[in-house]
């Protein structure tokens, strides 16, 4: 865990906790996400009619071009999401169990926590539920609610700030992609990447994170307990 030593007296004034769903709330190598992956290529594959190479050279496309692949089939191939959604999140959510000491953490940060996610309400409460943390919760923000328009726009964080009324001086944000990471610190809002060593993991310009862990649950035991390290 890396500290911003400036920071540290902060963090005792958030009340406002924004959590990324995939690979951050639960940890990535827990092979869930895979999975969704796994079955965005084949969605393209059926949808586009082509083999599963060619989608997944577009998907990886749509996701540098877009931040999204459903974004990208929507915007270059008019698809209605719904469908996607329904069948990339198809998934065994049985990898994921009980939760008991997150759920015992989550309780004790002060203030709402909620969860921002580009994927979908289902997904997000199939993998809260899974968990046993979803009353932990006071609020799902998923791509639907942006009107598809995917984390990092900036226009989709100040729709999530719009209709949960966070207060952003006040606010944190866990996320395992750097590049979701930048709108919120613009906005004043505090940040931390959660590492998980894959490749969208290693952005160069991290100018805009202020904490790092490779570990949600224990970065957030040491925030409760303040026991930072130095």
């Amino acid at each position: 865990m890396i500290f911003n030593k400036n920071l540290i007296n902060k963090i005792n004034k958030i009340n406002f906790w924004i959590f990324d769903l995939d690979n951050t709330i639960y940890r990535s190598d827990l092979n869930l996400f895979p999975q969704v992956q796994k079955r965005i290529g084949v969605f393209v594959s059926n949808y586009l009619k082509v083999n599963i190479t060619e989608a997944k050279n577009i998907q990886k496309k749509f996701f540098l071009k877009y931040k999204s692949t459903l974004r990208g089939l929507m915007i270059e191939h008019k698809m209605i999401p719904n469908d996607f959604l329904d069948f990339v999140h198809d998934i065994d959510y049985s990898v994921l169990k009980h939760d008991s000491e997150l759920n015992r953490i989550l309780n004790k940060l002060p203030g709402k926590k909620y969860i921002y996610t580009n994927g979908s309400t289902n997904h997000a409460k199939n993998v809260l539920e899974n968990m046993n943390i979803s009353n932990q919760f006071s609020g799902i923000f998923d791509i639907k609610d942006s009107n598809f328009e995917p984390k990092p726009h900036m226009d989709s964080m100040k729709s999530f700030i719009n209709k949960f009324s966070i207060n952003t001086e006040n606010a944190l944000m866990a996320e395992d992609m750097p590049i979701n990471l930048a709108p919120p610190s613009k906005l004043g809002i505090k940040t931390l990447l959660v590492e998980t060593g894959y490749n969208w993991n290693k952005d160069k310009n991290t100018e805009f994170i202020d904490f790092y862990t490779n570990d949600l649950k224990d970065w957030l035991k040491n925030i409760i307990e303040n026991k930072f390290e130095k």
